[in-house]
């Protein structure tokens, strides 16, 4: 539980999500023991996980999935592979799997024209990840892959919502993702729930459109996220506010686990930003990937 980074495999670090989240509150759980990251073949049906959540009024079930088969048709004439996330109100422990009422996204990161060729069991993503009992911020670059020519890095956010503006009915939970690429790469028709979803509320809302669901703070004029002022050089920022609609006139949450900052506003890859009066820190990361040198620029915590 904490910040970590490095290499590894996107099975690796399912199963470090997995565990950090298990270990940091009894509110966690194993889900299903069936499913498990010990497969080593290009089969994708064992490397998962399932974990539950019992901390609030109604259970709720998260899968994280390396989805690695090559048949999957994601977009205009392009196939993908990549990390599935599930939310799921029920599990079907008999034939082991989520239930009907499910909110999914899907993160497309290893992308090509025909069939990508990399083995996400073997292939290493550089990966800048938080974990705490609220759930977890990744970013993550894949290594390059010569044959594959649409790779994507990735920032994907699942956070519990402690406290909420107001009571809504609705699960706390929602999951936020972004690629350093347009969706233009993957972003029409679906094949067997392979959707890429910017913005989840379980349950609630699916949207395809970034932007809707959740408001990040920018100056109308150059688009500071941030700003790290030249006057007293401290940093000053508006963490991203969580909406249960897509119309972002509902807000019910703001979070805790990260924020978009650019590249003009004075804060650079690696900053350290400490928050006035507390212990809590934030850590600036800006990645590219091998087939775009557009940027992702967002801190996630690393200090709690």
């Amino acid at each position: 539980m904490g910040f970590t980074s490095g290499g590894k495999t996107l099975p690796d670090i399912i199963d470090e999500i997995a565990a950090a989240l298990i270990a940091s509150s009894a509110n966690w759980s194993d889900g299903d023991t069936t499913w498990d990251t010990t497969e080593t073949s290009n089969d994708t049906d064992t490397n998962r996980r399932c974990l539950k959540y019992t901390g609030d009024a109604a259970d709720i079930w998260l899968t994280l999935e390396s989805i690695n088969d090559n048949g999957h048709y994601y977009g205009a004439s392009v196939y993908a592979k990549g990390l599935r996330i599930t939310f799921s109100s029920s599990w079907d422990s008999v034939n082991h799997t989520y239930g009907t009422t499910n909110s999914q996204t899907f993160i497309g990161f290893q992308g090509d024209d025909s069939s990508p060729q990399a083995d996400l069991n073997s292939m290493i993503l550089t990966y800048y990840l938080w974990v705490d009992s609220s759930g977890f911020a990744l970013m993550a670059k894949p290594e390059p892959v010569s044959v594959d020519d649409r790779q994507s890095s990735f920032i994907t956010v699942v956070e519990h919502m402690g406290t909420k503006e107001y009571s809504d009915g609705l699960t706390n939970f929602y999951c936020f993702t972004q690629r350093n690429v347009g969706v233009s790469w993957t972003d029409s028709n679906d094949h067997d729930y392979f959707e890429f979803m910017p913005m989840i509320r379980p349950f609630a809302y699916e949207t395809r459109t970034i932007g809707q669901g959740i408001q990040f703070w920018y100056h109308d004029y150059n688009n500071r996220y941030a700003l790290k002022s030249t006057g007293n050089g401290k940093v000053y920022f508006v963490k991203p506010v969580i909406c249960n609609s897509i119309d972002n006139f509902t807000p019910i949450y703001q979070s805790e686990l990260f924020f978009k900052f650019s590249e003009d506003a004075g804060l650079v890859d690696g900053d350290v930003i400490a928050i006035d009066g507390e212990t809590t820190k934030y850590i600036c990361k800006t990645i590219d990937s091998p087939d775009s040198t557009a940027r992702l620029n967002f801190a996630i915590k690393y200090v709690a």
